[in-house]
């Protein structure tokens, strides 16, 4: 009953409510004057599966207005009212519809006050199909979700030239039964989070995307396990970006472009000027080009070796500080000595050829074996502060002169003297007159290993730090009495002897 003029829907219902096409299944009326639908205006058709009311001039649609058919499945309503200004909230009442045609109506789904969001497909649930190609979709992403919550099972949905700008969050993720998806035509540039938009479709095999304002496809565009399950996928008559960022696209269409639709005479450059008109499939920059040696990747490795350079020094200067005094004092005696400015002293100068750093325990050794070989054998004069400290003076100011008159220091180091507190002291008292005149002037001499567990920090720098004599009875006692003698008369500012003998 197309293009009859029609101005209202014909009566379909005779005499106490028998039907004259009691076996109708599909009906057009198409091209019609008819404006107006009401409850009752498709009464009597019990059988009615498909109907088409498309170009009619139903400028509302009114509630229940397709209710009384409880066989229908498709409803066609393309280019109605010209255009279709309301919907009233329950105007799609059918819980047997399963194909909807609301195409090239121009109806504003960005107007609230036009239709219910909350309401307008609530009452066809099963709905299967849905197309709203050239409407007015909202681009308010809450009003986006609203209308299609309720639609749970759609399988096709097209909304192919709904001026689109942005694609909608949490809206197509909730139709896990989605087939196919037509967002083509719109005014769609670009996307974040894809998963928020893509993701969960995993019925979707088709998806369309032509003819938008796409310029850059990258890995984050779509979701991986979106593309692994696409079978067709339109991307075509985009103003695509011939530049780096295109790489991944460009080299996953390389090596398999099967799925896109008019590939490749369809994925044309349009920027920059001068790869305009290029085919996408031509487009073939260089590893070199996309990725240039950046100078800030210079600055920032040099700057990196200076931080770790510094962090380097400054570790080994924190823990090496008394040697690099110590060797910073040499330099400056060196450098004065050199210059003529500091004499060269002697052991003829010092009324003691040393003074000895002992411990209590060790005196033993030191008055039987040391002094009678030093003293009674070779006619040295020593220091030892049993016998030559002046009572009533404070050990501290007997230390300090009788370091003073000793031309060399001698360190008795045992365990003993290891755990000994005053002996610590008296090292680091040593150590200053080091620093002062060299390494030279102090001859440490170990009578036994030293236990890790009693090696302070002083002691371990003093041993570090000066060539040490190693004390041993039997073969290896007259090499050691020959270097402690050498050691003990070597000139100042010359390596001692007893750097030889350390190592015997």
């Amino acid at each position: 009953m197309s293009s009859n003029l029609l101005p209202k829907v014909p009566t379909f219902c005779g005499r106490n409510g028998t039907s004259y096409f009691p076996n109708l299944d599909t009906m057009k009326l198409s091209y019609n004057n008819i404006g107006f639908l009401g409850p009752k205006s498709f009464r009597c058709l019990q059988r009615l599966s498909t109907l088409y009311l498309d170009y009619t001039n139903i400028g509302k649609l009114q509630d229940n207005g397709f209710a009384c058919l409880p066989s229908l499945q498709k409803l066609h309503l393309h280019s109605i009212g010209n255009p279709l200004r309301v919907i009233t909230q329950n105007a799609f009442n059918s819980s047997s519809l399963e194909t909807l045609t609301l195409k090239g109506s121009n109806f504003r789904f960005d107007k609230n006050d036009r239709y219910n969001a909350n309401t307008i497909f609530a009452s066809c649930p099963n709905l299967m199909n849905l197309d709203l190609t050239d409407n007015y979709m909202p681009s308010d992403h809450t009003t986006f979700l609203a209308i299609f919550r309720p639609l749970r099972k759609l399988k096709k949905l097209s909304l192919t030239s709904t001026k689109i700008l942005n694609l909608p969050t949490n809206v197509f993720t909730n139709m896990k039964l989605l087939q196919k998806l037509h967002l083509n035509e719109n005014g769609i540039n670009s996307w974040n989070n894809s998963y928020r938009i893509f993701g969960n479709m995993t019925s979707l095999k088709y998806l369309n995307l032509r003819h938008n304002h796409i310029s850059v496809i990258n890995e984050t565009s779509f979701p991986d396990d979106l593309l692994s399950r696409l079978e067709t996928l339109n991307l075509a008559r985009n103003p695509f970006s011939c530049i780096c960022d295109q790489m991944w696209f460009r080299n996953r269409i390389q090596k398999n472009h099967s799925i896109l639709k008019e590939y490749p005479n369809g994925y044309k450059c349009r920027h920059p000027n001068n790869m305009n008109g290029v085919l996408l499939r031509d487009y073939k920059p260089t590893e070199k080009m996309c990725n240039p040696w950046n100078p800030l990747y210079t600055m920032a490795i040099v700057m990196g070796i200076v931080v770790l350079l510094f962090i380097i020094v400054g570790s080994i200067a924190v823990k090496c500080q008394d040697n690099i005094k110590n060797y910073i004092y040499l330099l400056r005696v060196y450098h004065n000595r050199k210059q003529g400015y500091i004499p060269l002293e002697s052991e003829e100068d010092y009324e003691y050829h040393a003074f000895v750093v002992y411990c209590d325990n060790d005196r033993k050794w030191v008055h039987n074996d040391l002094l009678n070989k030093l003293e009674n054998e070779e006619g040295l004069q020593l220091c030892i502060h049993h016998r030559n400290f002046i009572v009533g003076d404070s050990i501290t100011t007997n230390v300090d002169n009788f370091l003073k008159k000793s031309w060399k220091v001698l360190v008795i180091v045992s365990n003993n003297f290891a755990q000994s507190e005053w002996c610590q002291w008296e090292v680091d008292v040593v150590q200053e007159r080091r620093r002062r005149q060299g390494k030279e002037v102090i001859v440490p001499i170990i009578l036994e290993t030293i236990d890790s567990k009693h090696m302070t920090s002083q002691l371990r720098t003093l041993l570090d730090s000066t060539p040490s004599l190693r004390y041993r009875s039997g073969v290896g006692t007259e090499l050691f009495w020959k270097g402690l003698l050498e050691s003990l008369r070597k000139p100042l500012g010359h390596p001692p002897t007893s750097l030889l003998y350390s190592r015997i």
